[in-house]
């Protein structure tokens, strides 16, 4: 069997790209398809970046893999520390593919960061601090991609930076950027040196549903026909730029080349109305705030909100050089507590039974003997607690449509195992909305679920939301042509890939082969291997993040909504 490429596009649903294909604006995905086998693919729990593609990747849950978020409980003072791939406990399908003598190609794959030793090369993803740091493998290849580019290499599109600016325009040209850079380096690797395998990710489609999806959806409370005027939809320039450079890309490919194109989420609209749980779990009485007159209970988080605003004002009046070399004036305990303030805001602990940190649908159990100050018993206590929030969370309703806001409220347990499922929140929310979980940025007294105004949404920069469908499309020699593929699961890339290149599955993993993708007498001839993995005895040395790097990394979340 032949070489395969697998081409992640970030945040891209079948059912955003169909209507364009259908009109002929996207004539490289409409082959993808018309040859190939397709179809949505569940996506993980929460349906973000760090999660997903690591999932994906390793072909194991986060129980597993570990890597549930961009950040993980620091579970000594109610705070997190960043995550990256060195924190991944899991083998991904590159190092796997290495075991069996292929030479592996990876781009810009989330938390690859700091890139790994592999027979082949790896340019770090997202999770990688700046062009500074060491995120190329071997380390020289980052002079070669300066001298082939002749421009700076983009880990990330600073899109977010220029949208906090009112400038558009700025940030549509960053995505487009990326998308060329990304295609470029590409080109280059995959024709200056030997390879079996190529996986590269494109940030830029998740990046202009989030900012532009206002623009493209004229229905959309906040949309602006002037700024149509001007821009156009830039959701639909992203993929066209995508779809003409994946075609140029296929006409350099060899014939026996496979290629999976996959996404680890879908993308829609930013849906009109704000779910905040701990005031939620607050008027249930499950959670109780500090009494702000409360001196020694809240210094800790007014010196933290201090600093937040404090940092605000920065991002307006300081280049991000001089941003940065500020922070290094900021006391630890400053440092410290704006971690803690990130996510769980002015809690009186002694008082709670259990909380959020807001950005994402999950409810954690206040534990005695797990957390700092925990209050609820293990056994019996907790899981009739948790009981009773599941429960009451499957009656939230959404105020524009009274339709249930979860889908589903799920024990951790149920979706996730191994070693690392004390690190996943107790209660995970499945929402059609995730981006509906916010946190008050000032004070705790409103209510727990409200309609956000256009007025409302104006102020939000993000206005496109993810979902959990994400893609997968294979095409190649022995495929269904034109076939719509059995729902799969974002764990069975890892085993297909395998299938496609000839070389057993691991059967360690949850994955299962796409196999209805391939023609039957495909099959018949090529039966799938599966071959016994032994656990990799040493685990890697968690690398953390400097102080530097984790505020590069931090700032680039917020700016996407995902902190802060």
């Amino acid at each position: 069997m032949g070489k395969v490429v697998v081409v992640g596009l970030d945040g891209a649903p079948l059912d955003l790209v169909r209507p364009w294909i259908e009109q002929g604006k996207l004539p490289t995905l409409r082959r993808l398809l018309r040859e190939g086998a397709s179809g949505p693919m569940r996506s993980v729990v929460h349906p973000y970046t760090a999660q997903a593609w690591t999932t994906m990747v390793t072909g194991v849950n986060a129980g597993r893999h570990r890597l549930f978020d961009f950040w993980e409980r620091d579970l000594e003072i109610y705070g997190f520390h960043l995550t990256n791939a060195s924190m991944r406990a899991a083998p991904a399908v590159w190092s796997w593919l290495n075991e069996a003598g292929c030479r592996t190609i990876v781009v810009n794959v989330p938390m690859t960061f700091p890139p790994e030793s592999v027979d082949g090369v790896m340019i770090a993803g997202r999770d990688s601090p700046g062009l500074s740091s060491a995120f190329t493998y071997p380390p020289q290849l980052k002079a070669e991609l300066e001298q082939v580019l002749q421009r700076p290499y983009v880990i990330v599109p600073g899109d977010w930076r220029w949208m906090r600016l009112g400038r558009p325009e700025k940030a549509s040209q960053e995505l487009l950027d990326e998308v060329d850079v990304r295609f470029e380096v590409v080109r280059h690797l995959t024709t200056t040196r030997p390879w079996d395998f190529c996986m590269f990710v494109v940030g830029a489609t998740d990046g202009a549903a989030h900012f532009f999806w206002r623009q493209h959806e004229r229905a959309y409370p906040t949309h602006d026909p002037a700024l149509f005027q001007q821009q156009g939809d830039v959701l639909l320039q992203v993929y066209q730029r995508v779809d003409e450079h994946l075609g140029t890309l296929m006409a350099n490919l060899d014939d026996d080349t496979s290629i999976v194109v996959v996404s680890d989420h879908g993308s829609g609209r930013r849906e009109p109305y704000a779910f905040h749980l701990n005031a939620w779990l607050a008027e249930r009485g499950w959670l109780s705030f500090v009494d702000e007159g409360e001196r020694g209970a809240s210094l800790g988080d007014w010196t933290a909100k201090g600093v937040k605003a404090l940092k605000e004002l920065a991002y307006n009046l300081l280049p991000y050089q001089q941003l940065t070399r500020a922070r290094k004036l900021w006391p630890e305990r400053w440092r410290r507590g704006l971690s803690r303030y990130e996510l769980f805001s002015g809690i009186d602990w002694r008082r709670t039974r259990a909380f959020s940190e807001e950005r994402r649908g999950s409810i954690w159990i206040n534990v005695r003997g797990r957390e700092p100050e925990g209050i609820v018993e293990p056994g019996e206590e907790y899981d009739a607690l948790r009981a009773e929030i599941a429960e009451g969370l499957q009656a939230v309703r959404n105020p524009e449509t009274n339709e249930p806001v979860a889908r589903r409220v799920w024990r951790r347990e149920e979706l996730f195992d191994g070693p690392y499922l004390e690190r996943i929140p107790d209660l995970l929310l499945e929402v059609a909305s995730p981006a509906c979980f916010m946190r008050y940025d000032r004070g705790n007294d409103g209510p727990s679920l409200r309609t956000l105004t256009a007025q409302d949404l104006s102020k939000l920069d993000v206005n496109g939301d993810h979902r959990m469908d994400g893609t997968l499309v294979v095409w190649g020699p022995g495929i269904r042509p034109g076939h719509t593929l059995d729902r799969t699961d974002i764990r069975d890339v890892f085993p297909t890939v395998c299938y496609l290149m000839g070389v057993a599955i691991p059967d360690d993993i949850e994955g299962a082969l796409a196999e209805d993708a391939f023609r039957p007498d495909w099959i018949e001839r090529h039966t799938p291997r599966v071959e016994h993995r032994s656990p990799d005895a040493d685990s890697p040395e968690t690398r953390y993040y400097s102080e530097d790097e984790a505020r590069e990394v931090e700032d680039r979340l917020a700016g996407l909504g995902y902190l802060g």
